[in-house]
């Protein structure tokens, strides 16, 4: 699909006014998640008399169609690509022909964003992921602004060469770098231009007072059942197995509680057959006993997390790779107690024993202990979901972080004007 452009414009500012920016926002995701929903959040907080933002996907996707309903400008450009280098994906050696296609397209996609670039003359490009390292050098190589939004950690891979590369080309490229959190952070070369500011949400739809009586009704739940949930589907970064291993053993303990698992459940096709998610399924599934089946449920993709969490009286986070927790956070404000992996990401967002609990990653009988522990004393988890609403509010407000960067792009716009009107 060919890109949707239009002409730029040349703001040219009444004296003493301040100019309008245009900026354009890179978004490489298909679906809707974290990153598209935060990039949304910065988007409704600019002052558009100030920044004009303008959104390019390089997939036609959900997410696409979620700028355009904000009624924000979105070009699709299917002929871009990005390069993932993360724990979330990466390509090892038998993903070879993945890799090198990934090579072959690289420099293409550089070539295509310097045309655009020049086509479309914004004043910065903010980049929504490390991934897109082809986009980054045609910005600086055709004079725009770079800002990096840092949303994930980089895998070391079997020598380090590609983290290697990645962490240079944001350090030479950019201009303002936003990790979502330390620990993404601290992957980076040292870097005046790094300010970690918090991956957020919007409490107007993660609201405590939500009632989640109508998902335990769909689902057939009792009122009185304890319920915990799971966020992200069946995969192995995210730890399913040891979720349903963990739920297993606490069953026996607690037999009317029900364990939940919203996200992906990978289907028999050929890719997922290839990348060993149809078997890591297989083996997860086969964990439950036949009498558990109703009290361990996969539930599928679903867009109505407020109301699952509203239904559930804690979240299971117990990820195996380090990596930003957004349905820790989710959870959180929305005073449901959390217990994850002890990791970088989930060790800023739990302070533990106060708003959740963090066990070490892959320990069944921790993770066990753990829920156990908090079902058995519904005050003290009660207690954390209240600690929780607290610090989700002082750390993850959508409001309050998207005002810092708006700052930050403030004060680079600063000074840029410092530096053109200086001797």
């Amino acid at each position: 699909m060919r890109p949707r452009l239009r002409a730029g414009t040349l703001s040219i500012p009444i004296s003493g006014s301040v100019p309008l920016r245009r900026i354009l926002y890179v978004h490489h995701g298909k679906g809707i998640g974290g990153a598209p929903l935060s990039l949304l959040y910065l988007i409704r907080g600019l002052d558009r008399s100030r920044y004009e933002p303008t959104v390019l996907c390089i997939h036609e996707s959900e997410a696409a169609e979620l700028f355009r309903r904000e009624g924000v400008e979105t070009i699709v450009d299917e002929r871009q690509h990005d390069f993932s280098h993360t724990n979330v994906l990466w390509y090892p050696w038998w993903q070879l022909p993945k890799l090198l296609l990934r090579a072959w397209q690289w420099p293409w996609s550089y070539v295509r964003a310097r045309r655009l670039l020049r086509a479309g003359r914004w004043d910065a490009v903010h980049l929504n992921t490390s991934t897109l390292t082809a986009f980054g050098l045609a910005a600086k190589a055709e004079g725009v602004r770079v800002v990096w939004h840092i949303r994930e950690p980089l895998h070391p891979g079997y020598l380090g060469l590609r983290r290697a590369l990645i962490r240079r080309i944001i350090d030479r490229t950019s201009d303002l770098v936003l990790p979502i959190c330390r620990h993404d952070a601290a992957q980076l070369l040292p870097s005046p231009r790094i300010h970690v500011v918090y991956n957020f949400i919007d409490f107007a739809l993660f609201d405590a007072s939500l009632d989640g009586a109508g998902i335990r009704a769909e689902l057939g739940i009792a009122s009185d059942a304890p319920v915990v949930l799971m966020l992200g589907g069946i995969n192995p970064i995210k730890g399913t197995r040891e979720f349903v291993a963990a739920a297993v053993e606490v069953q026996r303990q607690f037999p009317e509680a029900v364990f939940l698992i919203a996200g992906a459940v990978p289907d028999n096709s050929f890719r997922n057959r290839i990348s060993g998610r149809r078997v890591y399924r297989d083996i997860v599934r086969s964990l439950i006993p036949e009498n558990m089946s109703s009290s361990i449920r996969f539930l599928g993709v679903r867009s109505d997390i407020p109301r699952l969490l509203a239904a559930s009286d804690m979240l299971c986070f117990p990820s195996t790779v380090s990596h930003f927790a957004r349905p820790v956070i989710e959870a959180s404000a929305m005073g449901i107690p959390v217990i994850a992996s002890d990791l970088g990401g989930p060790q800023e967002l739990v302070s533990d024993g106060e708003t959740g609990l963090l066990v070490p990653a892959g320990d069944v009988a921790a993770l066990a202990e753990g829920i156990g522990c908090l079902l058995g004393d519904p005050q003290r988890a009660a207690e954390m979901g209240r600690a929780g609403i607290v610090f989700a509010r002082e750390h993850f407000d959508a409001a309050r972080n998207t005002a810092a960067i708006v700052r930050l792009y403030d004060r680079l716009f600063d000074d840029d004007r410092s530096t053109k009107s200086g001797p």
